[in-house]
């Protein structure tokens, strides 16, 4: 979120790029690349000039990353490297894009068979925990404390909540600081019908049957079914609040009350449960498609104009599917985040997207001096939206005009949150929205945060619960299900196949993390 994975999965996962200014580090054994490209304050004024002045020894530095390669991406990669030289940064950069379909197995290959390489994506959903068990990625945290541009680049709270048994074992990737959901809204059938700007699930409900009741080629709400597990999150009292339960601790279909501080089954938190009837109610009236459980259309659906609501998420993804919509000058869409005046979520500030470096590698300072480099914002932009004039111009400091196809992956290597543009096709609320997710402030901090499952101990009792997910969850998010009935099967089957085992691993994990705030 594949692009749920790395992009909310938004979405949205993956690799890294190169690094920038030569420096010390803890790892001795990495090759050092001679002069440091940034002076720490500890060196006179001439001698600084001098290093500075001194052309450097251009060292290769190859990265792998999953996906196509971008248009354009060659054009792009040779402006990025000239400039590289010119910075007089000692790199230039190799990268290379592997299929996703087999990318995770290709790069485990490549670094058994001891392939030096410099960077790569990684992250918990791929193989970033074997890694890390093995020995086979570098610790980067005095290496991360030496260059100040990507230090101050990415928030506090995502260096602090993004460790491995307290460590930075990879820059992180991501633009968002937690999860902001709500719906997409028709605008002009809502002034259509006299309808007030809609600020509650009331207002909400009377949209949804009052286009239930009035169009006949418009339905009310769209959803693709895989997704529609968010639908308890959006259509709850409690949505986008931080109060009793964090909804979202990194295993599905799993929560954890902050009252209690017990692990428990979504299908029985008290907070959601209203929303579970709802969309009950909703899928029996025809408010929901009868065909949600097979929908995969949603998106194109919802631009044709058959429907008048769909899925929103402020991850600066999801509301740009629509922005074609908006061609005709027109301002016919809205976004409504449920409790949306008051809304602070809880985050554990995790990303899902790691750049890593190799520990064979032999260039380590070097590949982080690159990621130092793209830290700026010059920099950072050229290799993220390609070259000024060709592929985007900008527009102030945060925004900019597509001018090509070129689309990089910043998910690889280039995301940060503070020095993100947004496309001009962006709509006020959705870039409102998306604005508010990439600022850690609008958050509040979730007593899981660092917590990451590891099913090791659970793995046969775990392996036998994920498929519930598909077969019962879903239906019962759905509405297919209804609520008394799903929640009593989803239930009676988890705890059947070893669910208390399960639950009783997840709540050990949580508590050593919690036993030290």
């Amino acid at each position: 979120m594949k692009s749920n994975k790395f992009m909310g999965m938004a979405l949205s996962l993956v690799l890294a790029l190169s690094l920038l200014l030569a420096g010390c580090g803890g790892n001795s054994g990495n090759g050092k690349t001679g002069d440091a490209g940034q002076s720490n304050g500890d060196n006179g004024g001439n001698a600084a000039e001098t290093a500075a002045s001194k052309p450097k020894e251009t060292v290769t530095l190859k990265a792998y990353f999953p996906g196509d390669k971008p248009v354009g991406f060659d054009e792009v990669l040779q402006a990025v490297n000239e400039k590289l030289k010119n910075d007089n940064i000692g790199a230039q950069l190799n990268i290379n894009f592997l299929p996703w379909s087999d990318y995770g197995n290709s790069v485990a290959v490549k670094m058994s068979a001891g392939e030096e390489f410099d960077m790569y994506l990684d992250a918990p959903w791929l193989s970033m925990n074997q890694m890390i068990a093995s020995n086979s990625i570098l610790e980067l945290d005095a290496m991360v404390a030496e260059r100040q541009e990507l230090k101050s680049s990415i928030p506090e709270e995502m260096w602090e909540y993004n460790k491995f048994n307290g460590k930075i074992m990879g820059i992180p990737l991501g633009t968002t600081q937690g999860p902001v959901y709500g719906l997409l809204i028709r605008k002009d059938l809502r002034e259509k019908y006299g309808l007030p700007e809609i600020k509650t699930l009331e207002d909400l409900e009377k949209f949804l049957y009052t286009v239930k009741e009035q169009e006949t080629d418009i339905r009310p709400f769209v959803i693709n079914g895989i997704k529609a597990d968010k639908l308890p999150f959006i259509l709850s009292e409690s949505a986008n609040m931080a109060l009793d339960e964090v909804l979202e601790i990194g295993v599905n279909m799993f929560a954890y009350s902050v009252k209690d501080k017990k692990v428990v089954g979504q299908w029985e938190s008290p907070m959601i449960a209203d929303a579970f009837e709802r969309v009950t109610k909703y899928y029996k009236d025809g408010i929901l498609s009868k065909n949600i459980a097979q929908e995969q259309n949603a998106e194109t659906l919802f631009k044709q104009g058959k429907y008048a609501a769909t899925y929103y998420a402020a991850d600066g993804v999801e509301g740009l599917k629509y922005s074609e919509m908006l061609k005709d000058g027109s301002d016919k869409l809205e976004v409504f985040i449920p409790n949306g005046d008051q809304a602070k979520p809880y985050t554990a500030f995790q990303q899902w997207n790691f750049l890593c470096i190799p520990a064979s590698s032999k260039h380590a300072e070097l590949a982080m001096d690159v990621s130092n480099w793209l830290s700026i914002k010059e920099n950072h932009d050229l290799m993220e939206y390609g070259i000024p004039g060709k592929d985007w111009e900008a527009i102030g400091d945060s925004s900019y005009k597509v001018l090509s196809n070129y689309s990089f992956p910043g998910y690889t290597l280039t995301w940060r949150p503070t020095l993100n543009r947004t496309p001009d096709t962006m709509t006020e609320d959705d870039k409102k929205w998306f604005d508010f997710s990439t600022d850690p402030a609008n958050f509040t901090l979730s007593p899981t945060a660092g917590f990451t499952f590891d099913a090791e101990k659970v793995k046969t009792e775990y392996a036998k619960i994920t498929p519930f997910h598909d077969s019962l969850f879903l239906p019962l998010a759905q509405g297919l299900l209804p609520a008394d009935k799903g929640k009593e099967q989803l239930d009676s089957k988890i705890m059947s196949v070893g669910g208390q085992k399960v639950i009783d691993e997840i709540q050990a994990q949580i508590d050593a993390i919690t036993a030290g705030k």
